[in-house]
């Protein structure tokens, strides 16, 4: 069903996109491949459905429990035998059985990391041994201090030696993602290495129309057209925001208008929340767009006021670039910036 709040698995529940799939199909073989988009805007759907099409062996994670270094062996233990169970004859247990702190309970792998500490960058170099595999970690903005350090050295590993694993990445919060995975900071192990980004893009008016009314269909509900266009005005064409609104709007067997401004009120709060957490030099980007200038020159001199000092290119051009990725800014034809969200604007 469209308007279920939980990510969605399989095809049949899956709205569009094909775009999307297409491109992640294209890009498997590549080394890292990042997922970015907006909250809510469906990577996580994206990245569950291609795995459940995919024909190669792969294995899904959520690094949301990950608390520390040691963590990095339970979730490499559940990708492990994840991908044990997709490899025919058992042949990812058998290739490890001879490193050292790896234990194997029929398909079930786990990894030690108290007194014989396996090695991950072994256990990485016999998986590639397999042929293609996919090996995809959703929230995966919680790497951070030792843990990230250390995921960052296995991803240059991989990337460098393992032409068989493609890594796919994505987060709640991407921003704190492309953080992590700057690969213009010269003391990250990732410095001067290529990675491949796919834009989840919120859809079209016509298209999140088309979901609503499809959305509503499976309930047997007819909503009035104008109220469907007021909606995706207000909310814009964030899935995740039009099937909470479905979500509410079957609950109460109607669509209103005051059900439309309650979701649009709930989606304002939490972007709100959310720049509170941005860079200052971010905060006066989007509050440059939001007062009307919308070129990169115009930016830039704005920021400088703002700031009382220089900015360099390369520094705004990297601002600029986390801000696209985490789709609170968009380009027109012509390359000029606007707010994905012009509620936002009186807020900046």
């Amino acid at each position: 069903m469209l308007f279920d709040l939980r990510p969605k698995e399989t095809l049949q529940d899956f709205f569009d996109r094909k775009k999307e799939l297409e491109t992640l199909k294209g890009a498997i073989g590549k080394p890292i491949i990042v997922l970015t988009g907006m909250r809510r805007v469906g990577k996580t759907s994206l990245l569950k459905v291609f795995l459940n099409e995919c024909k190669i062996p792969n294995a899904l994670v959520d690094a949301r429990y990950l608390d520390s270094s040691e963590s990095l062996y339970t979730m490499f233990s559940d990708i492990l035998t994840q991908l044990n169970r997709k490899t025919t004859g058992q042949r990812l247990s058998n290739a490890l059985k001879h490193i050292e702190g790896v234990n194997v309970f029929g398909v079930e792998i786990r990894l030690s990391w108290k007194e014989k500490k396996a090695d991950l960058q072994s256990i990485l170099d016999q998986v590639n041994k397999l042929g293609q595999v996919i090996i995809a970690i959703d929230q995966a903005e919680k790497f951070k201090g030792k843990m990230g350090k250390k995921m960052l050295s296995l991803l240059a590993h991989s990337y460098d030696y393992c032409k068989n694993i493609t890594f796919i990445l994505t987060a709640t919060q991407v921003g704190l993602l492309l953080d992590l995975l700057d690969t213009y900071n010269i003391s990250s192990p990732l410095y001067g290495y290529t990675i491949d980004y796919v834009r989840v893009e919120p859809f079209s008016k016509t298209m999140s129309i088309e979901f609503l009314t499809k959305g509503f269909s499976e309930y047997g509900l007819n909503v009035d057209e104008d109220l469907l266009v007021y909606a995706v005005d207000r909310l814009g064409g964030i899935v995740g925001w039009l099937a909470e609104l479905g979500y509410k709007a079957v609950e109460n067997g109607k669509l209103t208008k005051e059900l439309i401004d309650e979701v649009v009120s709930r989606t304002i709060q939490l972007s709100i929340k959310e720049l509170l957490h941005f860079s200052p030099n971010s905060r006066y980007i989007l509050e440059a767009i939001a007062s009307g200038y919308k070129s990169y020159n115009e930016i830039k001199n704005f920021l400088e006021n703002k700031t009382g000092s220089v900015v360099h290119k390369p520094a705004l051009s990297h601002y600029m670039q986390w801000l696209e990725a985490m789709g609170y800014i968009t380009r027109d034809e012509e390359g000029k910036y606007e707010l994905f969200s012009t509620l936002l604007s009186k807020y900046l």
